[in-house]
């Protein structure tokens, strides 16, 4: 824990930054996700009405919200790691136009901030990305069952009107 603690004090303020971003974006992640499991179980049963297609028309207006606003999260992860690395640049050129080159030590520290939020930036961005687009392949996948298995519904229903209609 006490390393945890170090590393956000080296990375700075950009560095909670990215953790509260990429908290929020993992939460959104999971509960998107769980929901288009959800849906595409009910739609792989066949549990639906006709009125339930409005209601999954809807959550799929919803979901793509979550989705869109996933993918901004995800684009500004790796850039909140790059606002780290002017962050850490400036504090390196802050010591280099005050004390010179002739003291690494105090140009380390500017250098370490500028490298860790760059990766923190990267690390949280790349499996939020890889989320995002598996969500985005349900969502793909829960609007072609949706469409395929009302179209069977409506299918079964012309076929017994026409059944009513020869007795």
């Amino acid at each position: 824990m006490k390393q945890l603690i170090s590393l956000f004090g080296q990375g700075g303020i950009v560095m909670i930054l990215i953790a509260c971003v990429s908290v929020i974006a993992w939460m959104l992640a999971f509960r998107t996700w769980q929901t288009t499991k959800l849906i595409l179980a009910n739609l792989e049963h066949k549990s639906l009405q006709s009125g339930n297609k409005t209601v999954i028309e809807n959550e799929l207006v919803r979901l793509d919200g979550s989705i869109n606003f996933l993918a901004v999260l995800a684009a500004a992860l790796p850039l909140l790691g790059l606002l780290g690395t002017v962050l850490g640049m400036l504090v390196t050129f802050s010591v280099i136009q005050k004390y010179g080159t002739g003291q690494p030590s105090l140009l380390a520290s500017g250098i370490r901030q500028a490298l860790l939020t760059t990766q923190a930036g990267l690390l949280t961005a790349l499996p939020v990305l890889f989320f995002h687009h598996i969500i985005s392949s349900n969502c793909r996948k829960i609007s072609s069952e949706l469409n395929l298995v009302f179209h069977e519904l409506k299918t079964a229903g012309k076929d017994n009107k026409h059944r009513k209609h020869k007795t």
